[in-house]
């Protein structure tokens, strides 16, 4: 390409149209050319199930692809596809052999594609990245010890030392423990609107006034008064005064539920005629709406007659039923709105083993951690980090009966031994160790907003979370090539120096026999 300039516009002359010349310290070139590609296509197409019917489908690299620049450069999805059409590194990721300004697919895939696939995909993929890592570390250790053994002097004393080093990390293997497991749980929040009492039920009454609105018009019948204005001139005299009563929030709430509930008979008196076919007219999204805000209705009158403000499954979100209220009793926030996740860090990569838009306690999910590790990499842990909540009697016993080192203080008094100076290093050391999945989660909330999931169906939201942690790994995977590199240059630098130092040594030798031989001569 060129530039020049005309009547002080810059103009740029693009004399190119295939990516195969793009410079390759990109890092969408990078990851185009060391992503196991091939196995993410087969994880993706075993998702979809389509191997003996049903159309094509695109390409895994370009879904995936998309997916990783969605999350890494926090974009929607119209931006994410705007942006790889005006992206020439980004298409040669994608798998593009030339540069096209036409869209790889249309933005509403997007949703289909997370709709498809699930945390277990994303995991599967991180998992391949994992193990291509340490063969990649495996590799090249094999050749520096290669390298070594062919520049040392005794060779014979090397070889058997190889060999013994050889036997004892083929008996490292052969053993059913290895590799350390850090877990621990959060919350990804959803983007929604604070809830409050008010706007649940200020909300019910606006979506029951628009199904009633959308039945009358489909069926042809007259529309009912539902007094939305009046409702809503009550609602905004409480909801914008500065200092809210408690007295003025319950009249208002006594006021909007008598108010709901009447407009809830109505359209209940309208669709139930005719054996309830006119309800059956609606679409599928506008029954859903109506079915939740009667849910939310009866939770709402029963809290409110009782003068509570708590109750099992309770709704927080009309448009978003399967959110609920996660108590974590942090500084920030005490309750927070989402899903709850259960992670696991291995060789730092993080894999989500539980999802649930259910709160939970955590400390019940150790076996399922565990045998997820079994399932991944054939063996159990070596040792185990985690919260305090993790470390109960139950999960103690269970970690000692499997021979698992829990990286922990124990349960009790501290005893003597306790109080040494080395058993005070390495509880230090043990928590460090475990803090790596608190930063974890801190770069997966800030850097990739796993904190502000948009999905609003539950599938989809899954999906999306997965999705946050797997460009985390991607990331992880480039940084750990790259280091990988510097180290194979640093190693070739200093063989080289030590074998020019050799050369210089035996020449300085030669130099000073010589000259001791023509003095005597």
């Amino acid at each position: 390409m060129k530039y020049s300039s005309q009547h002080k516009q810059l103009v740029l002359d693009l004399s190119w149209t295939s990516l195969e010349g793009l410079p390759k310290d990109n890092r969408w070139v990078k990851l185009g050319d060391s992503l196991p590609w091939d196995k993410i296509e087969q994880i993706y197409n075993n998702r979809l199930n389509n191997k003996h019917g049903g159309a094509g489908n695109k390409s895994a690299r370009i879904i995936i692809g998309a997916l990783l620049i969605k999350h890494k450069m926090n974009l929607s999805d119209r931006e994410t596809i705007q942006a790889i059409s005006e992206n020439p590194y980004m298409q040669y990721m994608l798998g593009l052999s030339e540069f096209t300004p036409r869209p790889v697919f249309d933005p509403s895939l997007f949703v289909t594609i997370r709709k498809r696939l699930g945390e277990e995909t994303f995991n599967d993929m991180s998992e391949s990245l994992l193990k291509l890592e340490v063969k990649q570390a495996e590799e090249k250790a094999r050749k520096q010890k290669e390298q070594e053994n062919d520049d040392s002097d005794e060779k014979h004393g090397s070889n058997v030392a190889t060999s013994v080093r050889d036997q004892e990390s083929l008996q490292e293997k052969e053993t059913s423990h290895q590799g350390i497991l850090k877990v621990d749980a959060t919350c990804s929040d959803a983007e929604m609107r604070f809830p409050t009492d008010l706007d649940l039920l200020h909300d019910g009454v606006e979506i029951v006034d628009r199904v009633i609105a959308r039945l009358c018009k489909i069926n042809k019948l007259p529309l009912p008064n539902t007094h939305l204005k009046e409702i809503h001139s009550k609602y905004l005299n409480v909801i914008k005064l500065r200092s809210k009563p408690k007295k003025k929030i319950k009249e208002c709430m006594n006021y909007l539920l008598t108010k709901l509930y009447r407009n809830i008979v109505t359209f209940l008196n309208m669709a139930g005629k005719e054996s309830n076919t006119l309800f059956n007219t609606l679409k599928p999204h506008d029954r859903q709406l109506f079915m939740t805000v009667l849910k939310m209705y009866h939770q709402q009158k029963d809290m409110f007659v009782k003068g509570v403000h708590q109750c099992d499954h309770r709704i927080v979100s009309i448009f978003q039923p399967h959110v609920r209220p996660i108590v974590r009793g942090k500084a920030k926030a005490k309750v927070e709105f989402g899903g709850k996740i259960g992670a696991s860090i291995v060789k730092g990569y993080t894999f989500i083993d539980h999802h649930s838009w259910e709160a939970y306690n955590e400390c019940d999910d150790l076996m399922r951690h565990l045998r997820n590790y079994k399932k991944r990499f054939g063996y159990l842990p070596k040792k185990f980090e985690g919260d305090k909540i993790y470390m109960n009697r139950t999960n103690r016993r269970i970690l000692r009966l499997l021979k698992i080192e829990i990286g922990g203080k124990p349960l009790g008094r501290p005893s003597k031994d306790q109080l040494t100076k080395e058993y005070q290093m390495e509880m230090a050391k043990n928590v460090g160790e475990r803090n790596e999945i608190e930063a974890t989660f801190g770069t997966g909330k800030r850097v990739y907003n796993a904190n502000d999931i948009r999905a609003k169906l539950p599938d989809t939201g899954k999906s999306w979370t997965a999705a946050c942690y797997f460009a985390k790994n991607v990331m992880k995977f480039l940084r750990g090539l790259l280091r990988a590199l510097f180290e194979t240059l640093y190693f070739l630098m200093e063989h080289s120096f030590n074998l020019v130092m050799f050369e210089f040594q035996n020449l300085m030798v030669a130099k000073n026999l010589i000259l001791t031989n023509n003095r005597y001569l």
